[in-house]
């Protein structure tokens, strides 16, 4: 069952889907939470790339990702970039609640893809790592604590 608005509020009010930090008014949609960026994010490093040829997974050097920070004025994701960024809500969902996760539209409509998007399971407990993708041939400015993504709550009966 698709919680709803008073479905996930009592859910929060009770402390059995715990999010923080947590604004209530300007996160909590009709159908859905919105998360935002955290000001963590993690890419290829420029110096490396062209150095790659084939990255292959079984491969040590696969794990050449370097940590990085947004600062107040944002970072530049280039065309065809591809970073992970953490969100910065801590959630924890009980047992019988999973979630499903998608970008917000009004970033999809600038090329910017979640190509992790989809089912987290259920009893969840963490922050997510979203792997932010830009398609378009514009670079996109991203800034932290953007609304970035919404979840859709789905409780097991």
């Amino acid at each position: 069952m698709l919680l709803n608005y008073t479905q996930i509020k009592e859910l929060l009010n009770i402390n059995s889907i715990k999010i923080e930090p947590f604004d209530e008014e300007l996160q909590l949609q009709s159908s859905s939470i919105d998360l935002r960026t955290s000001d963590r994010f993690f890419k290829v490093p420029v110096e490396i790339n062209p150095q790659i040829q084939v990255i292959d997974p079984k491969n040590p050097y696969l794990n050449i990702l370097e940590k990085d920070y947004i600062s107040d004025n944002g970072i530049i994701l280039e065309p065809k970039e591809f970073i992970l960024i953490e969100t910065l809500e801590f959630i924890s969902m009980p047992e019988n609640i999973a979630f499903f996760i998608q970008p917000k539209y009004r970033l999809v409509k600038l090329g910017i893809q979640i190509t992790n998007s989809g089912w987290i399971e259920y009893g969840f407990e963490g922050n997510l790592t979203l792997c932010l993708f830009n398609s378009s041939k514009y670079p996109v400015k991203i800034f932290k604590e953007m609304n970035i993504a919404h979840i859709f709550l789905i409780k097991n009966l």
